[in-house]
């Protein structure tokens, strides 16, 4: 399955994060709305995926869930279990 990588991106904060090639615009914005940043967040912006690794990658979006790819990341997910 191919993905897309872009940045959701803030005044103050920005996470690079992955989604299915083929996720709606709806559901994308519906498992973006379970992200709470720490701080401001203001926009999505696309990125060049040969400028990012996988290691780079801070949140994983699918269909139907959301997730940090470590604790690291300076926001909590809406219904996780370490929200």
């Amino acid at each position: 399955m191919n993905k897309i990588i872009f940045e959701l991106a803030g005044c103050d904060i920005s996470f690079i994060a992955e989604a299915p090639e083929d996720i709606t615009l709806k559901q994308l914005l519906k498992q973006c709305n379970k992200i709470k940043p720490n701080w401001c967040s203001c926009g999505i912006n696309n990125l060049e995926m040969e400028n990012y690794t996988k290691e780079d990658v801070e949140i994983i979006i699918d269909y139907d869930s959301v997730k940090k790819t470590s604790d690291d990341v300076s926001c909590s997910i809406i219904g996780s279990d370490k929200e």
